[in-house]
């Protein structure tokens, strides 16, 4: 393949916004007024956690999180290949400048911690009328050591909190400075002269390296999902085939990145017409979300469910024919577009970049997206040398967390996001990757913990309780019968602990949703 370059102006940089994605639609809430002035009261009176020294900076009407540089761990992972085994290097990515601001400050490995106090937030919260008997939960020191827990290592049905083992996974594993570019090639010998570049028409592949945060229409550079926008690669593709005297083509795309296995086996059980998740897919508009109608009113905050569909790569060619047509490019195949792999003789016309991969990992966490990690899982598994497919993904995920020391007894993953039925996870697992989270000792952990909630900033009201505001991040799950929650809390004294809860078959569901926000936020207030 040869690369007659990328795209210019505002859009080719869209990779390198600083802070872009972040605040716009990662939260679910604004902080204003009053609000805000709790926050600086509560965040002024403690530090808090992340390996690299970091704060919350609020003023009057907004709340700015931005992020700390991060290093990524590229080596160390056992490779473990398979018959649809390929190295992620056969991704186009582009290096995105790093942003460098802060989210909370060093964690005090020796402060004190009132064991007392902990064990009876435990006892409380195993009182909770509608709890039942099959729930686990554990509160762990800086060290590692258990201060208060029930059946903490008993493993059980997780929900999404297995999102925070693929995000750390992730952390560990995959350069998330790193753009996905979607890709137009043309069709030949490596030159626009060849015999396949003619006024009578040519061949252009539309190739998907792993964006599936696609816009319909232009390029955004102020949110995640649409930060590379259809329209943009249908102009920029137009302007490039006019310059060549083509005004007509084929249209061929090229899906073959995440092979032949696209959904983890058993995951129809929860995904009734794809509602919750797609099918790994090389490339995806809105990540393949049907609506129509209007979508969500800001792209970055997912507050609905539509179907989707089992060509989200398909769907994009169609519409990208559609778009090339009123940019003046006409295409015979535009109905129906081929699949086809690009070729060693093809040659790059232009692409669009997708957010960084740190800002999509925020993304993800925020809205709670199984597309989204079950992708970031299928990435590692390319990275690592793991067999492409869920299966690869989650043996990835498994020996990362294993190899890294996690505590990994009674560890089974389905997938990568906790949709599937079947996964297993013990409390102490979840509150062990939030240690390792806060004391891995790289900055590679601040899109992870910027990507969970944080009572105050993403969440105002709810049953944490005020002393939780900005000094509490937390991942909830949830499924018919499951309620969880992992997390880490830091105290007035500038320690930290790290906790999670996993409730199955309970009697209240309701009730111990609250519950588990209560226990929460009392260890914030300690």
């Amino acid at each position: 393949m040869t690369d007659r370059g990328a795209g210019t102006g505002m859009d080719a940089q869209n990779g390198t916004d600083d802070g872009a994605g972040i605040d716009a639609g990662a939260g679910i809430g604004a902080v204003t007024g009053a609000d805000a002035a709790s926050v600086a009261d509560t965040t002024s009176r403690r530090r808090r956690i992340t390996p690299a020294a970091t704060r919350i900076l609020v003023s009057a009407g907004v709340v700015i999180v931005l992020f700390v540089a991060f290093a990524i761990v590229h080596g160390g992972v056992l490779g473990r290949g398979g018959a649809d085994s390929t190295r992620v290097s056969s991704i186009s990515v582009r290096p995105a400048k790093a942003t460098v601001s802060t989210l909370a400050g060093d964690l005090d490995t020796s402060a004190s911690v009132d064991t007392a106090a902990v064990q009876q937030i435990v006892d409380d919260y195993s009182a909770t009328a509608g709890l039942g008997t099959t729930y686990s939960i554990v509160v762990l020191d800086a060290d590692g050591t258990q201060i208060a827990g029930h059946d903490a290592d008993v493993a059980r049905e997780p929900a999404s909190t297995t999102k925070t083992l693929t995000a750390y996974a992730a952390s560990a594993t995959l350069d998330l400075n790193r753009t996905l570019d979607t890709q137009v090639f043309l069709r030949g010998s490596g030159s626009s002269s060849s015999s396949s570049a003619s006024a009578d028409g040519a061949t252009i592949v539309l190739k998907g390296n792993g964006d599936v945060l696609l816009g319909d229409g232009e390029s955004d550079p102020t949110h995640t999902n649409g930060r590379a926008g259809l329209a943009t690669l249908a102009r920029r593709t137009a302007d490039a085939l006019a310059a060549d005297g083509i005004s007509q083509v084929t249209l061929d795309y090229d899906d073959t990145l995440f092979g032949s296995k696209r959904l983890p086996d058993g995951i129809e059980e929860t995904n009734e017409n794809y509602i919750y998740e797609m099918p790994a897919s090389s490339m995806a508009i809105d990540l393949d979300r049907q609506w129509g109608g209007e979508g969500e009113a800001d792209p970055d905050r997912v507050t609905s469910y539509p179907s989707k569909t089992d060509t989200p790569a398909l769907n994009v060619a169609t519409r990208f024919a559609q778009l090339l047509a009123e940019d003046g490019i006409a295409v015979t195949n535009a109905d129906a577009p081929v699949s086809a792999a690009v070729g060693d003789g093809d040659t790059q016309l232009t692409s669009v970049s997708s957010a960084p991969l740190w800002q999509v990992m925020s993304f993800m966490l925020k809205n709670s997206s199984n597309t989204l990690a079950e992708e970031f899982g299928r990435l590692m598994a390319l990275q690592a040398g793991y067999e492409n497919s869920p299966e690869g993904a989650a043996r990835a995920v498994t020996d990362i967390i294993t190899n890294a020391g996690i505590h990994s007894d009674g560890l089974e993953l389905r997938d990568c996001s906790g949709l599937t039925l079947g996964t297993r996870i013990s409390a102490l697992t979840l509150a062990d990757v939030q240690r390792h989270l806060a004391t891995m000792g790289e900055t590679a952990s601040a899109p992870v913990l910027e990507g969970l909630i944080v009572p105050g900033i993403d969440r105002l009201h709810g049953t944490y309780g005020e002393a939780s505001y900005g000094v509490l991040f937390t991942k909830t799950g949830t499924l018919s019968n499951v309620r969880s929650l992992a997390g880490t809390a830091t105290t007035t004294n500038g320690g930290a602990l790290f906790f999670a809860v996993v409730c199955v078959d309970m009697g209240d569901f309701a009730a111990v949703g609250n519950a588990n926000e209560a226990f929460a936020g009392s260890l914030a207030a300690l």
